[in-house]
């Protein structure tokens, strides 16, 4: 079962969420400049017109890697390991310039249930990497937004892409410490297909490309112009 939204869904979600908080996005100059594109570097502001790439690969079912093992943990309850994500190529991606664009490092969860903020910090977007080009994302970037209907928290790290064309694009994350949380089954009119009473617990990776402890997810942009500008 997945709780995440699709990427254009959960960006018009965090839009509205945003419009409704009256949070300012976008006043001034907050990016600098590369070759082609623009890097959002304000950590406490978000800009207009987002988007998410995709982080899931076709037919892929968009949820977490379970890895089929659990863990006994000092109060001696079994958790089930899993991990947030794992290496991947989404290959060639339409992108369109003028738009801001994240990745991986966005969760959306019932009210009341999973810590989003503690579960951010123990799960860091790295780094951006664009055309080459490493840009750091502070740990400090997260930003979470709780409503009556559903809590959200992303790593406010956005590209923008000025000049049409190929670009490439490598997001970094890496678990930083294992972050045991309990699925909100109940919250969603389901049971455990486990019967842990959804218990799990993020770890550090253990299935990959190459095991080096982070996550990466790789994009080979195709990026248009955006109709009127």
């Amino acid at each position: 079962m997945s709780h995440r939204f699709l990427g254009a869904t959960l960006a018009a979600l965090i839009a509205a969420v945003l419009l409704s908080a009256g949070v300012r996005v976008e006043t001034r100059d907050q990016w600098i400049s590369g070759d082609g594109y623009d890097w959002w570097t304000d950590c406490y502001e978000v800009p207009d017109d987002i988007s998410f790439l995709p982080t899931y690969l076709p037919g892929e079912a968009p949820t977490y890697v379970d890895l089929g093992r659990n863990i006994v943990l000092e109060d001696g309850r079994r958790w089930r390991a899993v991990q947030a994500t794992r290496d991947k190529d989404l290959g060639a991606t339409r992108a369109v310039t003028g738009t801001w664009y994240g990745g991986m490092g966005s969760e959306e969860w019932p009210p009341r249930s999973v810590n989003v903020k503690a579960q951010l910090n123990a799960f860091r977007v790295v780094s951006y990497e664009i055309d080459g080009h490493r840009h750091d994302v502070p740990s400090s970037c997260v930003i979470v937004y709780a409503t009556n209907e559903e809590t959200i928290g992303f790593y406010n790290a956005w590209v923008r892409f000025t000049d049409p064309g190929p670009h490439t694009l490598k997001i970094t994350g890496r678990q930083m410490f294992d972050y045991p949380f309990i699925f909100p089954f109940s919250q969603t009119g389901a049971t455990d297909p486990l019967g842990l009473d959804g218990r799990r617990i993020f770890v550090r990776e253990e299935v990959g490309d190459t095991l080096d402890g982070d996550f990466v997810h790789s994009y080979e942009l195709r990026v248009g112009r955006r109709p009127g500008r």
